[in-house]
């Protein structure tokens, strides 16, 4: 388990994403319910909860996809709502979606460069590709197949160093083992880790596999039907008896 946020975190500064009151529909369907939450500058953020509990209407919110009715979506001080994909995405915000989602029919190099589309630091760019291709070996072997012929677990590597190319100061990650082999999801996290400790990122997680993502986190929320109704530090909720029952097997 990664280290306790240290005494910034803990009094609030260094803030870099905070949900007030986020109020969300689908038609006259309130998916979110009122839901406030923050994130401290190099945290990883885990929120949990079983299908339909609201964790990936949280993320659409967050990015506009599915733009809240009332409340404030607050990054770095400023309130996002309403603001474009690319501006967010110039902005240091990007999200790695559910289901992978690369370009099926771009080679793996292709699919990189993609997410570098705003860009213009040539160098910085190699740099990053360079980084990624070292953190992900499969990726180098593969830079010339088509994205669309790789398996479950290189597309989920591919779609979050897509991200990755976007130099993101906060990354959004939507069940990244959703669908994958234990062993693929092990790898995965323990990317997820890596990315914390050397490049700074802030992660928001939203995970179905309790287990593993109070592994990497440092603080949890846990959601049911649109609304926040527990949370804690890593530690705490691997420890909390309701937790462990609902989500921990035990």
């Amino acid at each position: 388990m990664p280290d306790e946020p240290g005494a910034n975190a803990a009094t609030g500064a260094g803030r870099v994403l905070e949900l007030d009151g986020v109020r969300t529909f689908y038609g006259n369907i309130e998916a979110l319910k009122g839901v406030s939450f923050h994130i401290d500058r190099q945290e990883i953020i885990a929120i949990l909860g079983s299908n339909g509990a609201g964790k990936t209407t949280c993320l659409s919110s967050i990015v506009g996809l599915t733009p809240p009715r009332s409340g404030r979506v607050v990054y770095e001080g400023a309130d996002i709502r309403g603001r474009s994909t690319d501006s967010l995405v110039k902005g240091g915000l990007v999200m790695v979606p559910e289901g992978r989602r690369i370009f099926p029919a771009l080679t793996v190099l292709e699919n990189l460069r993609m997410g570098a589309y705003l860009r213009r630091d040539r160098q910085g760019i190699k740099d990053d590709l360079d980084y990624i291709l070292e953190m992900f070996p499969i990726l180098a072997a593969r830079a010339g197949q088509d994205g669309g012929t790789l398996s479950g677990g290189e597309q989920q590597m591919l779609a979050i160093s897509r991200g990755l190319m976007g130099r993101p100061r906060m990354l959004l990650l939507d069940e990244p083992s959703l669908g994958l082999a234990p062993i693929v999801i092990r790898s995965i996290f323990d990317t997820i880790k890596k990315i914390n400790q050397e490049q700074k990122t802030t992660i928001l997680l939203v995970e179905q596999n309790a287990n593993l993502a109070l592994q990497v986190a440092h603080r949890a929320y846990i959601m049911t039907t649109g609304l926040i109704t527990l949370e804690g530090t890593a530690s705490e909720l691997m420890n909390d008896e309701s937790v462990r029952k609902a989500y921990l097997g035990g």
